[in-house]
């Protein structure tokens, strides 16, 4: 019996290796396909990624305005440029290309086999695929703004220099000197700047419903000064008076603590007559006939130094007998009168008397008018409830306008000083209105040369308030602004039907500058715009040139995601991705 189990195992034994021999081959078929099949899976990806690119770039070739035979060319040289870089074991056919015009459409496709390994075994010796893609090039309608900082940073490390350089290089590519004019047509670029403020320039009183040149007037009313006209306590030994030297007309006699009233007085804060000091020796004083000069010295906000040889002994001299004199202000003033018996204040000092006395407005003088004329196209950020919106610019909706007043102040020599600003911040004084640079925006264009010497004019200095450039870089593409910005500077509607709004947000810096704190700070306020331009479908690209964290935090925050935000710090860094954006807004008219 155990014989028999014996010769039956080994016969068994026999058939389980009969039937593994037999089975081995189409198990390693099925785990050979699954990995050959894996591998060009992998490699037609790698393919359609290939052609993906290589049909883009032949749109960008076709709206350059090259012939079907060039665009065809373009495309083959790169998919066969890209191939060559691929693993070995990859064989394609030249890519086939149509441009189809009424489609305004290229199409193409490549064939290809990649070999085998283990599935060889079975005879299938390679795995035969194809990819295809297409791109529309049909030229579709962009509105793009940028916005560049020219606060005062942007002039260490010619940062300027290198920003207008890249900028250059976007306009080339997104307006190619060559380009068919239906791309010119189609696209537009408009450009604002920024530091402390924002100069609007022609749109100013379209934005703000001020004009340009504001007078502001201020009136100082004489009053009742609280003291009374006196001449105080008169000298025995000298006769001292005040005259009015256009007239040759004695005002008053001064003595110590005289308090002397004028009736006529001009927009400066001074007399309308021309005042000097008169001064004679009386035949009662012990120096009468024995003097032969006159030292006078006059200290207050006026201030003299005479010396006089000859009758009229007078504070600022005369002509042929006629006095000279000047205008004087309001104050408190002292003359010092020496008197000496020998010429050019030479000799014994016979008399030095001192007295103090006040120049003050009659309270019968006219009230004084005083003007102030502004010129400033600045503008800073709205208020209100349109203060984070691009809705239109109406009366109440931009409180841009600049109110000037006048502070008076005894002690200054115009009698107070005039104060220009927001009534927001009256004693912020380095607001003073006119803190912006001088290039206005450049509305929505495909004028080149507009573009570049925009550019060119670029100076730097002043604050970085981040949030107008935000704001006015959505201004040039809002179409609640076709008000302001017309004609062919008018942007599209948001509906226009294939057409795309972009705009280019750059800072070297951090937000530093508002009027309106309590709306937040200029980083905040940049934040909000960028959400709500955002919201009506505004693409938003961001360049933050070596700019601190706080920079970089609040463009990252408004770019319109990962790959929208670039933080170049070198000159070819800053124009690497100037290229990049305007190559990817161009991308925008070209779908797959």
């Amino acid at each position: 019996m155990i014989k028999k189990l014996f010769k039956y195992a080994r016969e068994d034994a026999g058939n389980v290796a009969m039937i593994f021999a037999l089975s081995i081959v189409p198990i390693c078929g099925v785990v050979g396909f699954a990995v050959d099949f894996q591998n060009t899976v992998k490699q037609k990806h790698r393919v359609q990624v290939i052609l993906d690119s290589a049909v883009l770039a032949a749109a960008r070739v076709k709206q350059r305005g090259e012939d079907d035979a060039a665009v065809t060319k373009a495309l083959q040289e790169f998919v066969a440029a890209q191939m060559a870089l691929e693993s070995t074991g990859l064989n394609c056919n030249a890519a086939t290309v149509a441009v189809v015009p009424g489609e305004d459409r290229i199409r193409a496709q490549v064939s290809c086999a990649q070999n085998t390994s283990l599935t060889r075994v079975l005879g299938h010796q390679k795995m035969d695929f194809a990819a295809t893609s297409s791109a529309e090039y049909g030229i579709d309608k962009l509105d793009v703004a940028f916005m560049f900082d020219i606060s005062g940073s942007m002039n260490s490390r010619s940062r300027l220099v290198n920003l207008k350089a890249a900028a250059k290089e976007a306009i080339n590519i997104l307006l190619p000197p060559d380009a068919p004019a239906e791309l010119i047509k189609d696209t537009r670029l408009a450009m604002v700047s920024y530091n402390t403020m924002v100069n609007a320039g022609d749109y100013f009183e379209d934005v703000t419903g001020v004009p340009a040149t504001r007078t502001y007037t201020h009136t100082i009313d004489p009053g009742d000064s609280g003291t009374r006209p006196d001449q105080g306590d008169l000298l025995d030994n000298l006769e001292v008076t005040l005259m009015d030297a256009d007239r040759s007309r004695e005002i008053s006699p001064l003595g110590d603590d005289a308090v002397i009233a004028i009736d006529e007085w001009t927009a400066r804060n001074r007399t309308a007559q021309s005042l000097t000091v008169d001064v004679k020796v009386p035949s009662t004083s012990p120096a009468h006939g024995q003097f032969r000069s006159m030292r006078l010295e006059l200290r207050g906000r006026e201030r003299r130094n005479q010396i006089e040889n000859v009758v009229p002994y007078a504070l600022y001299g005369d002509r042929r007998g006629r006095y000279n004199g000047r205008q004087w202000r309001e104050g408190e003033y002292s003359l010092r009168i020496r008197v000496y018996s020998q010429r050019r204040g030479r000799g014994r000092k016979l008399i030095d008397e001192t007295i103090d006395f006040e120049i003050v407005r009659s309270r019968d003088a006219e009230p004084v008018e005083l003007e102030y004329t502004l010129t400033s196209t600045c503008v800073w950020e709205r208020d209100g409830t349109e203060k984070f919106t691009d809705g239109e610019p109406k009366e109440g909706a931009y409180l841009a306008h600049r109110q000037a007043w006048f502070v008076e102040d005894e002690d200054h020599r115009d009698g107070g000083v005039w104060k220009v600003g927001h009534p927001n911040r009256p004693d912020q004084s380095w607001y003073r209105g006119t803190e912006c640079r001088g290039t206005e925006p450049v509305g929505l264009t495909n004028d080149r040369n507009e573009l570049t010497t925009y550019i060119n004019r670029l100076t730097a200095g002043g604050g970085t308030a981040g949030h107008l450039g935000v704001a006015w870089s959505w201004y040039l593409v809002s179409e609640h602004w076709d008000g302001v910005f017309t004609g062919s500077t008018a942007p599209l509607t948001y509906s226009e039907p294939d057409s795309d709004k972009v705009v280019i947000l750059m800072t070297d810096g951090e937000f530093n500058a508002e009027i309106f704190p309590e709306q937040g700070r200029s980083d905040a306020q940049a934040r909000a715009l960028c959400d709500s331009m955002k919201s009506a479908g505004v693409k938003v690209y961001t360049v933050a040139l070596d700019a601190p964290l706080a920079g970089r935090r609040v463009l990252q925050y408004c770019a319109s995601g990962p790959e929208f935000f670039h933080q170049p710090k070198t000159a070819a860094e800053l124009t690497e991705a100037y290229k990049q954006i305007a190559t990817s807004i161009s991308d925008l008219r070209i779908s797959e």
